[in-house]
């Protein structure tokens, strides 16, 4: 038992075997730079002791998990957030870029993203499309019928988890699976979104 500990990423990095860029890419599995590293800490420094870096519902999860008394605990949730997303914004699609993956055109992809049937934050030509809303070509089929759902108030994270986290409500074969799995594999009858619906009205009411 006490060789494998000895094993772990935590031990060889305490050894001086791994430098914390390359610990943290283990954990996480997210590929970190220190440029990544100097963003997070700028998103830290940013905020007051004890000012929560979290959601209100990630916060409560945090609370009720008895990480509120851990500033080790709450520091580790805020670096693992900030790293995912900065990920997340790394692999994001930009207006053009989405215009071609669809084959439209860039003023297409704005008036769909007013339309509400795509999705993306960031403002102006600085808008991002969240990588889940499309495949190797085209969108994710049946997408424009739930988009809509997704209120702008939800956090980018909680949009890309939402779409991409298997759900115990949707099952293909007896598996839980995503809402873009879901909707490529589904027929696209009115009983098929309105299962895909009630995920996403769900998680709305959990993070109000």
């Amino acid at each position: 038992m006490g060789e494998r500990a000895n094993g772990t990423v935590e031990a060889r990095y305490l050894r001086g075997e791994v430098g914390f860029e390359d610990a943290l890419r283990e954990v996480t599995g997210i590929d970190i730079d220190r440029g990544d590293l100097a963003q997070i800490l700028r998103s830290l420094a940013g905020r007051s002791p004890g000012s929560p870096e979290l959601s209100d519902h990630d916060a409560g999860l945090l609370v009720s998990a008895g990480f509120v008394e851990d500033p080790i605990a709450t520091t580790g949730a805020r670096v693992e957030r900030v790293a995912r997303m900065q990920d997340l914004v790394g692999n994001c699609l930009s207006v053009a870029e989405a215009a071609d993956r669809l084959g439209v055109t860039a003023a297409r992809i704005r008036q769909r993203l007013s339309d509400g049937t795509l999705w993306a934050f960031g403002e102006g030509r600085g808008r991002l499309l969240p990588p889940a809303q499309f495949l190797a070509s085209g969108a994710v089929p049946h997408l424009e019928r739930i988009a809509p759902l997704l209120a702008k108030s939800l956090h980018p994270l909680t949009v890309q988890a939402l779409l991409t986290e298997p759900q115990p409500s949707l099952l293909i074969k007896g598996q839980p699976v995503s809402i873009v799995a879901w909707l490529i594999g589904c027929a696209g009858t009115v009983a098929d979104i309105e299962q895909a619906a009630e995920v996403i009205i769900a998680a709305e009411w959990e993070s109000a």
